[in-house]
Order: C-alpha cells, then sequence, then structure tokens
C-alpha cells in the first residue's frame, strides 16, 4: 500500500513540475507573437492555437498535481469544526459517493473522445490546422492521474480513521 502511495505521489509531482514549464512556453510565444505583429507587422497564423493547445495541456495534467498538494476547492466552512477523524470520515464519503464515478465516468468518456479523435485525424479549424489528437489524448492521462491521486487520497484519509495516519 505505501508503494502504490508512495509511486503515484511521485508521478505527480514528476509530470506537476514538468508540465508547469508550459507556461514559460506559452508566455514566450505570446510574447514571440506580439512582437513579430506590432513590430514587423507579421501576424503569426499558428501561436494562437499553440498557446491555446499548450493551455489546455497544462490546466488537464496539473489536476492530479493539485490534489497532491491540496491546491483544489475545497469548502471548508463545513469541516473546520470537526475532529481531524471525523474530516477524515466525511472525505471518504465524499470520495466515494462523487469524485470515484465522476472520475470513472470521465476516463470512459474522454477515452471514447480520443479514440474518435484518432480514428479521424481530427484536426483544427484554423489556417494550420493542427492535430487535436494528442491533446484530447492527455484528457484520459489527466484523468487516469487525477483518479489514482484521488485513490491515494482516500486511502490515507481511510488510515487516519482507522488510527494508522499514512505520510
Amino acid at each position: 500500500m505505501q508503494r502504490f502511495l508512495q509511486l503515484t505521489d511521485w508521478l505527480n509531482e514528476i509530470v506537476g513540475r514538468v508540465f508547469s514549464w508550459a507556461v514559460v512556453l506559452i508566455m514566450l510565444i505570446t510574447v514571440y507573437d506580439v512582437a513579430v505583429r506590432y513590430i514587423f507587422g507579421l501576424p503569426t497564423l499558428w501561436a494562437f492555437d499553440v498557446v491555446k493547445q499548450l493551455y489546455a495541456v497544462e490546466f488537464m495534467i496539473l489536476a492530479g498535481f493539485g490534489l497532491l498538494h491540496n491546491q483544489h476547492v475545497a469548502v471548508d466552512v463545513f469541516t473546520a469544526k470537526l475532529d481531524r477523524r471525523k474530516q477524515a470520515m466525511l472525505e471518504v464519503v465524499s470520495y466515494c459517493v462523487f469524485f470515484l464515478p465522476f472520475m470513472v465516468m470521465l476516463i470512459w468518456q474522454s477515452y471514447q473522445f480520443a479514440a474518435r479523435s484518432w480514428a479521424t485525424k481530427e484536426t483544427t479549424w484554423g489556417v494550420i490546422a493542427m492535430p487535436v489528437y494528442p491533446i484530447k489524448t492527455v484528457m484520459v492521462i489527466a484523468a487516469v492521474l487525477l483518479l489514482l491521486q484521488g485513490i491515494a487520497k482516500i486511502i490515507r484519509e481511510v488510515s487516519v480513521i482507522v488510527g494508522e495516519e499514512q505520510a
């Protein structure tokens, strides 16, 4: 069990650290596009589509990293006055009722979405017709990473309930 927790945390940490650099690439492409457009009067045909796809990748793939570091939206007003054990119980129930079914559906639907895109070699409607299927594949990968991190969270919360808190 401990090995699963460590591997899941490590995987989301590595993915998060690597893909967080996409924001730098997004900024550089945007600055380049603005400079070329206003200084030389030469608009780029590709910059907007590339930035949009990079942002989509960054937004999706960092979800597991965000959950690992508790950077997700939480309504603590309901749990703040509860002791740690009761908070853990509420977390486990809410993850089992809301998170797990949603993640199973998300993985299933995003897989079908990506598979259709790969089958047709789907592209954007822009001037340069960039491929869309890699981005849609990222949806599946991101959902799996988030599911793994959610399972790790449930395991940790259950260990709090039974009095064997995991690191």
